[in-house]
């Protein structure tokens, strides 16, 4: 009769263990008599799935190679979008099922179980990316008209200008916004809304937060309440400070609190 325990050899693949290859487990996907779908530490996201396969008998670990070697070349092009996927969780979990279907029945059509897998995981990748581009949409936008309205005005001579220091500094706080995303882009997770239009209105409030803090470096500034000694020098240097406060969002909070300390103090003073 075959036996329903895996075998010693599978017994053996248990998180923290090490397999016959010397890896050290850190994760069991799937478990059978005959087989066991298994995760490695490896520096490698594709290397990191294993299959150990320990049939009952000759025959039936011939059967189950069989299986797998159906679907080797599907599973292994799988594997090789799991470092393309922000879900990686999901994702082996998904391919080990898969696997693990196609290795306990002949009836599944293990290809076509796969090219499944493979498209899904396809599909999301690109609506991924199509969710960042929608994300940096705005700041694209504000940047490229900003640049193009300070060309305008340096070929009217209109430089120096109000005019032309409002313009110049809201494209400085765009400079620095963009910056921001685009650093900041990697961290974030593209599939947790489904609809695009929220990474539109992520990426539009994200650029107007770096304008607000333009705004506010820029009266700071000019009123001689921050860094009074910028305007005597030149005007270079306001854009910088006005660029640097577009790209952290926690600059300018950390400069309001020490205004409001050195107000409250010369209030007490006064008293």
């Amino acid at each position: 009769m075959p036996k329903n325990q895996p075998s010693e050899l599978i017994a053996t693949i248990q998180v923290g263990s090490n397999d016959p290859a010397g890896n050290v487990v850190i994760n069991v996907l799937a478990i059978s008599v005959e087989y066991v779908i298994y995760e490695i530490e490896h520096s490698d996201v594709n290397n990191q799935i294993k299959v150990l396969v320990d049939g009952v008998t000759q025959a039936s670990e011939l059967m189950v190679t069989a299986r797998f070697n159906t679907v080797k070349q599907r599973y292994i092009e799988a594997k090789g979008l799991l470092g393309k996927t922000s879900n990686y969780g999901m994702m082996k979990h998904r391919i080990a099922h898969t696997l693990s279907t196609c290795l306990s029945t002949d009836d599944v059509d293990g290809i076509n179980e796969f090219d499944e897998l493979i498209a899904t995981i396809t599909k999301e990748h690109e609506a991924m990316v199509t969710n960042r581009v929608i994300y940096l949409i705005p700041c694209m936008i504000a940047t490229l008209c900003l640049f193009v309205t300070c060309l305008l005005l340096l070929e009217q001579r209109q430089m120096m200008t109000p005019t032309w220091l409002i313009i110049s500094s809201l494209l400085a706080a765009s400079l620095g916004g963009s910056i921001s995303i685009l650093a900041k882009t990697k961290m974030l997770n593209f599939e947790e809304f489904k609809t695009k239009k929220h990474y539109f209105l992520l990426g539009t409030e994200r650029i107007f937060l770096s304008f607000v803090a333009a705004a506010i470096m820029f009266i700071g500034i000019k009123s001689g309440l921050l860094f009074p000694t910028l305007l005597n020098e030149s005007y270079w240097p306001m854009m910088m400070m006005i660029v640097v406060s577009g790209f952290s969002e926690s600059f300018v909070p950390g400069i309001l609190d020490k205004v409001n300390h050195q107000t409250t103090s010369q209030q007490r003073k006064i008293q």
